[in-house]
């Protein structure tokens, strides 16, 4: 059965965890920034029992959430010298080992999740992820963890690009979000996810942006009631793994573990879309208010460009390639 780690586990069951490691020909520490009824969460644990089912034990799955194992760029980087076989990664955190991930969170960039699927599966996807591997070691096992629209939130509401003139808006410390901020007047402010809320309630920022889910699981609600609907990125996060221990699964393992990541990122994708439909009425129950009239051509426009800014981080031709991978994908 796969393992759910807290941090006081990890330090008081040293013992065990070697034993479950002995036991088994490999283990995989799975780190995932959510918390532990998230749906990336759930998702993790289904993974592991698929794996450990299917390998009849020779893997053992231990699941690390709520960013036990560190930080993006720490747990990243644990991955890369493998320390962590498997993560629940942001594009734009991986933006920061390899630029042209940070196109993924471009502002505007998708139209739809079909879309998105189709570009990520595609030749555009498969020449990024393979420039991952070659200079990094990380290697891309799922690209379709839906992680979902991310909205604004603050303690007014956000109709206008002209609303933002001057507000401190959280951003995690990823060039892309930074820039997007900018291009709209605001303030960015570089705060790690666990400390949003206090971050809001101290008033160190004025407001923050994030998918509904997790709007709602972390309360921001709560310090900052009004949600506006700007739905200025649709993101994916991406399961990254060390592709050293990848490669030295046997065959019959690699399967196993391609096959039910896969699975497993379907499931989260399902939970997550039904979280961001159910939970609207939560949080209108508890005080929120949605503000829908949002003028998102304007924020289009002003965010045009953030792709320009970057352009030079990233390799040549990146933003032309994948607007014509977008257009394809919408063609077919």
């Amino acid at each position: 059965m796969q393992k759910v780690i807290s941090f006081v586990g990890l330090v008081a069951g040293a013992s065990m965890l070697v034993t479950a490691a002995n036991a088994a020909d490999y283990t995989i520490r799975f780190h995932i920034s959510t918390g532990p009824d998230q749906p990336a969460t759930l998702a993790a644990e289904r993974f592991a029992e698929a794996v450990e089912k299917r390998s009849d034990g020779r893997i053992d799955v231990n699941v690390y959430p709520s960013e036990q194992l560190g930080g993006e760029p720490d747990a990243m980087q644990n991955v890369r010298i493998g320390g962590i076989q498997l993560a629940f990664m942001s594009p734009g955190a991986i933006g920061n080992l390899l630029p042209d991930f940070l196109i993924l969170n471009g502002p505007f960039l998708w139209e739809d999740w079909d879309t998105a699927k189709a570009v990520l599966n595609g030749p555009f996807g498969e020449e990024m992820f393979e420039k991952l591997r070659t200079q990094t070691g990380i290697r891309v096992l799922d690209p379709l963890w839906y992680w979902g629209w991310r909205e604004m939130t603050a303690d007014r509401p956000i109709r206008t690009v002209a609303d933002l003139d001057g507000l401190k808006m959280r951003s995690p410390n990823i060039p892309i979000f930074v820039e997007m901020f900018r291009s709209l007047g605001a303030n960015p402010t570089t705060v790690n996810f666990q400390e949003i809320y206090s971050a809001l309630q101290q008033g160190v920022v004025d407001g923050e942006e994030n998918p509904i889910p997790a709007i709602w699981s972390q309360r921001f609600y709560e310090v900052n009631p009004f949600i506006s609907m700007t739905n200025h990125i649709l993101q994916t996060n991406i399961i990254i793994a060390n592709d050293m221990f990848f490669q030295s699964l046997p065959d019959d393992l690699k399967t196993i573990v391609q096959e039910e990541i896969v699975a497993a990122g379907k499931y989260n994708t399902e939970l997550q879309m039904e979280a961001e439909t159910a939970l609207v009425e939560k949080i209108e129950a508890a005080g929120g208010t949605f503000v829908e009239d949002v003028d998102r051509a304007a924020f289009r426009e002003a965010t045009t460009t953030v792709y320009d800014s970057l352009a030079d981080s990233w390799s040549d031709g990146l933003y032309a390639r994948i607007q014509d991978a977008i257009a394809a994908a919408q063609a077919d």
